[in-house]
C-alpha cells in the first residue's frame, strides 16, 4: 500500500505495458548468446572429438563419455541457477518474475563459461 496525498492506494502488482520485464529480457538474452558462441563450439568440438575417436576405433561407450563430460558444464550451471530461482520466495518471484531468466541465463554462462576457459579453450590452442 501506497501513501498519496488522497489517501491509501493499492500499488498495482506489475506496471502496464511489461515496462520491467524488458531490460531483464535484453540482459537475459545477452547472456544467452554470450555462452552460445561458446556452446556451438562444444558442439563442434564434440562432434569432432566424436567421429575421429569412432574412426580411430574407439568404442561408443568412451564417445557417449565424451559428449557427458561436455554437456556437464552447462547442466551443472542451469540446475545451480534453477535451485537459487527455487529458493526465492514466491512473493518476490510474482513481484518481479521476469527476473528469473536472466537468473537462468547466468547459470548457463557461468557453468560454460568455466569448462569453456577450463578445458575446451586450452585444448584448441
Amino acid at each position: 500500500m501506497a501513501h498519496t496525498s488522497t489517501g491509501w492506494q493499492a500499488v498495482p502488482a506489475r506496471p502496464a505495458g511489461g515496462a520491467r520485464s524488458w531490460p531483464w529480457l535484453v540482459l537475459g538474452m545477452a547472456e544467452f548468446l554470450a555462452a552460445g558462441t561458446m556452446l556451438a563450439q562444444f558442439v563442434v568440438v564434440g562432434l569432432m572429438a566424436g567421429v575421429m575417436g569412432l574412426a580411430a576405433g574407439s568404442s561408443v561407450g568412451a564417445v557417449a563419455g565424451l559428449i557427458a563430460m561436455l554437456a556437464a558444464g552447462p547442466l551443472a550451471g542451469l540446475l545451480v541457477a534453477g535451485l537459487g530461482a527455487a529458493l526465492i520466495p514466491a512473493r518476490v518471484r510474482r513481484r518481479n518474475g521476469a527476473a528469473v531468466f536472466p537468473l537462468l541465463m547466468a547459470g548457463l554462462l557461468a557453468g560454460t563459461a568455466v569448462e569453456y576457459f577450463g578445458w575446451i579453450h586450452p585444448a584448441l590452442h
